[in-house]
């Protein structure tokens, strides 16, 4: 029993260290090239946080290489002016992430604005898809019912328990129905 408990825990620990090593940020052979202008710039035009260079110094020290902060840091700004932009922050609205906050001073504007706009559409998208799920669920319980009154052997009491429920989904679905029209017609939307 212990031998087995001894060998699951080191089994255990070697996955660990295995899923470890492949989170690795940068591999031995970037950190000994050194080419931190090119990093800096690519994590920048991805909108990786400023804080990605704690992960590479620490990486590195395990290799024995040294980062050059410095050139990091000036590539990845010059990386983030192609990040900030409307378009990115729009996707990233529209997606339904999070605001990415290394998009700061001025080059926050365009970003914000593409990510408002953007998340705006995502809120409604959202909404639309909810109203779209609640009438195929009503629609669904209400089959159900109609199945279940089908059946010749069914109790008078239960019989009329369904017909109540069926009275108040037949209600509930032309509720959601003509909310779903009065919200598109609200949001001048044509999706379907």
């Amino acid at each position: 029993m212990r031998k087995s408990i001894k060998k699951l825990i080191l089994v255990s620990m070697g996955g660990l260290a295995l899923s470890l090593a492949s989170c690795a940020s940068i591999s031995e052979s970037e950190c000994q090239a050194g080419n931190w202008a090119d990093i800096g710039y690519k994590d920048g035009v991805k909108g990786k946080s400023r804080a990605k260079i704690a992960d590479y110094v620490q990486t590195c020290g395990e290799y024995g290489a040294e980062v050059d902060r410095q050139t990091y840091l000036q590539s990845y700004e010059t990386g983030l002016t192609y990040y900030c932009t409307y378009d990115n922050g729009f996707e990233r609205g529209q997606n339904g992430s999070s605001y990415n906050t290394v998009c700061g001073g001025p080059l926050a504007t365009d970003f914000r604005a593409g990510y408002d706009a953007g998340y705006d559409e995502y809120e409604l998208r959202s909404t639309y898809a909810r109203y779209e799920t609640d009438i195929v669920n009503t629609q669904d319980e209400l089959q159900d019912v109609k199945y279940r009154l089908d059946n010749p052997d069914i109790e008078p009491d239960e019989k009329k328990r369904l017909h109540k429920k069926k009275k108040r989904l037949i209600d509930e679905l032309e509720d959601l129905r003509w909310n779903l029209r009065a919200f598109k017609r609200k949001y001048d939307l044509h999706w379907d």
